[in-house]
């Protein structure tokens, strides 16, 4: 990307602080014109339709005695009896 020197945009702006407010928003409009026509669509990321898609479980989630049932395996399988 070229960037374009202080001074010259400087300059820019000094040639047209004169003119009315209308050819000064004309032209503001043409700019951002160029750099919409130039730019690429930004991709926020995925639809939240998506996401859930994602984050659904294929079996359904274990019940408090299940998971009681998991803790106490892991915990005799880590520390013995």
């Amino acid at each position: 990307m070229v960037s374009v020197p202080t001074d010259e945009l400087q300059k820019v702006v000094e040639t047209v602080a004169g003119w009315p407010a209308h050819d000064r928003i004309t032209l503001a409009r043409k700019i951002l014109q160029t750099v919409e026509e130039t730019s690429t669509p930004v991709t926020r990321g995925m639809r939240a339709e998506e996401v859930i898609e994602l984050l659904k479980m294929p079996q359904p989630a274990p019940d408090d005695a299940a998971c009681d049932q998991i803790v106490e395996e892991e915990r005799l399988r880590k520390y013995g009896d």
